[in-house]
């Protein structure tokens, strides 16, 4: 029988100094021989992965395996929408919002194993002013913090938190039109609005329970004003509570379409990277448009 060929697309910068570690010698140890051929790619650059992917494309590759967090997945996974081709995780990012939704191991050597007997599972992908992302985007406070975070040399939640923390007092409520399925529109002032198909931001973070991966809708979560002294009680319930059950949490299904306006010019976050600034977003969801390799056993 034919060999399939895996490419590794690793960022080497993935999860700053506490990242898992990924080596060769690992996929050699851990990967069936046997059945895959393997090659490494290292990126060098912001918007590298996506690159590799299309040159993967012309080449004919069967996996690609994305060694890096969600925004190299997102990279690759714009590449991969609607072909045959298929991605798998081996999660070394911060978050790592993808692999903990489709129960893929935080662990190198585990997440290498999954490709020698795992299955393909096709996830849905949103289409946010034209860009694909396949977890979490954001407009307002979420994708300032993401903005912040990026600016800075190391990874991690401690970064992360600090984001939360140095943003949250001094932020300006925008005020959000927002349009769901062309009904009427609701007006409202907020810290974020959340655009998510998986619930899921990270480090198992989850502001929405309804969203299933596969059913071509996804969800929006506005997060209301509240007393800002009560941040510190906030990050507690977002790691060892349910943030989606505190009061100024408010989630909607979104079945076609969603439209949103702001008052002000606002930061934009898509799988955990910032991808700039605009006062509107128009987001559709592409039903089970991505191939995934999960293991044999998943199940939604």
């Amino acid at each position: 029988m034919k060999k399939k060929k895996i490419r590794f697309i690793v960022n080497p910068k993935s999860g700053g100094f506490f990242g898992a570690r990924f080596s060769e010698n690992m996929v050699k140890k851990n990967l069936d021989l046997t059945k895959f051929d393997y090659d490494i790619f290292h990126t060098k650059f912001a918007g590298h992965a996506i690159k590799i992917a299309q040159q993967s494309l012309i080449e004919n590759i069967d996996i690609i395996a994305v060694v890096g967090g969600d925004g190299t997945q997102n990279e690759v996974g714009q590449v991969l929408v609607g072909k045959p081709m298929a991605m798998a995780s081996i999660p070394t990012g911060s978050g790592n919002a993808n692999a903990r939704k489709l129960k893929i191991p935080i662990d190198v050597a585990k997440a290498i194993r999954i490709l020698n007997t795992g299955k393909n599972f096709k996830i849905d992908a949103c289409i946010l002013n034209g860009q694909p992302f396949f977890m979490t985007a954001g407009i307002g406070y979420d994708a300032k913090v993401v903005e912040q975070f990026n600016k800075i040399p190391f990874r991690g939640v401690g970064a992360y938190l600090g984001g939360v923390l140095s943003t949250a007092f001094t932020y300006k409520l925008p005020t959000f039109t927002i349009e769901i399925d062309n009904e009427k529109p609701i007006e409202t002032e907020a810290f974020t609005v959340l655009v998510t198909s998986t619930g899921q931001l990270g480090y198992n973070i989850e502001f929405s329970h309804q969203s299933i991966l596969n059913d071509g809708k996804f969800e929006i979560t506005i997060v209301k004003n509240f007393d800002r002294t009560q941040v510190p009680k906030l990050v507690y319930e977002c790691f060892f509570g349910d943030i989606a059950s505190q009061p100024m949490i408010e989630s909607y299904r979104v079945n076609k379409s969603l439209k949103i306006k702001t008052n002000s010019i606002q930061s934009i976050q898509m799988d955990g990277d910032f991808k700039g600034k605009s006062d509107h977003i128009e987001v559709i969801c592409k039903k089970q448009a991505l191939n995934f390799i999960v293991d044999k056993d998943f199940a939604l």
